[in-house]
């Protein structure tokens, strides 16, 4: 019987407590909406999966390899607010001083930490379940790895993957380099949509398929055949940046070991009290009794 693994995108959870509480402060004027949100949504995880292994990773300061190769990526999105910076390290001790451990790593994104983990995880043995919004999570998703949307609670596995991108798991990052994603800057191949990409998807190949196979497009029952050839050929640089952007990793180096999981549940209530009390979390003592 396989060993199940929560892998809990904890930065996406922090941002969804914050902005669901922007302005609980304590009577010292310490913000703490992002740390009692982000317990409040924990805990719930916490009861619904009873005796099995959780591990929460956070993105972490520092440019990643995906912004070192281009510049624009995540350009858009907007700087974390000091209200929330502040909160993140005593979120941290709370979480750990509960027996549960926390991974952030200098100039590596959640996404790479969760895709390595998922992957060795597999391994040995485990069967994982990533909490995560984030679409790009979606190429991990596997007979052995099924998406957890945070939202509704529903289960994503490979059907369901499908069914909501229209390609299968493996073939996500493929999809993503061609259509390009706005949330994240990925150019993508301009004049490529949605549709269209998930057809050549479907009926050619990969991305690195399609361009060693650009006459096969000649024989697709698709309209605008040359315009979509020309698209592809003058963009092919742009594709291929934004599949290694949206691809995520799964060999990166992170010291854990799988077969340890346990010595992590050992919650210090000591300490996790006396956090409490500092930072006047009394609805969250009940918890914590």
């Amino acid at each position: 019987m396989k060993k199940k693994l929560i892998l809990i995108d904890g930065s996406f959870y922090l941002y969804r407590a914050y902005y669901a509480l922007p302005n609980l402060i304590n009577t010292k004027g310490f913000p703490t909406g992002a740390i009692y949100g982000f317990i409040n949504m924990f805990n719930k995880i916490i009861n619904n999966n009873l005796f099995n292994y959780i591990i929460i990773i956070f993105d972490s300061k520092g440019q990643s390899f995906r912004k070192k190769i281009f510049n624009n990526y995540k350009a858009k999105r907007t700087k974390m607010p000091n209200n929330l910076i502040i909160q993140i390290k005593p979120l941290y001790k709370i979480i750990k001083s509960m027996g549960y451990h926390v991974i952030s790593i200098k100039n590596i994104e959640a996404d790479d930490i969760i895709g390595t983990i998922a992957s060795k995880a597999v391994k040995n043995n485990y069967f994982i379940s990533i909490f995560s919004l984030d679409k790009d999570m979606a190429q991990l998703v596997s007979d052995n790895i099924n998406l957890i949307n945070p939202i509704n609670n529903s289960i994503l596995g490979p059907n369901e993957i499908y069914h909501k991108y229209g390609v299968m798991p493996n073939m996500i990052s493929d999809l993503l380099a061609l259509q390009g994603d706005p949330i994240d800057n990925i150019p993508g191949v301009k004049g490529i949509g949605k549709k269209i990409s998930i057809y050549l998807i479907n009926n050619v190949g990969n991305l690195k398929f399609i361009y060693n196979n650009l006459n096969c497009i000649n024989k697709l029952n698709i309209n605008r055949i040359k315009y979509i050839k020309k698209c592809l050929l003058n963009n092919k640089q742009l594709a291929f940046l934004s599949h290694r952007l949206t691809k995520i990793k799964t060999n990166i180096n992170i010291n854990l070991d799988l077969n340890n999981l346990n010595t992590y549940c050992k919650p210090d209530k000591k300490i996790l009290l006396n956090l409490i009390k500092k930072y006047e979390f009394k609805k969250l003592m009940n918890y914590f009794k």
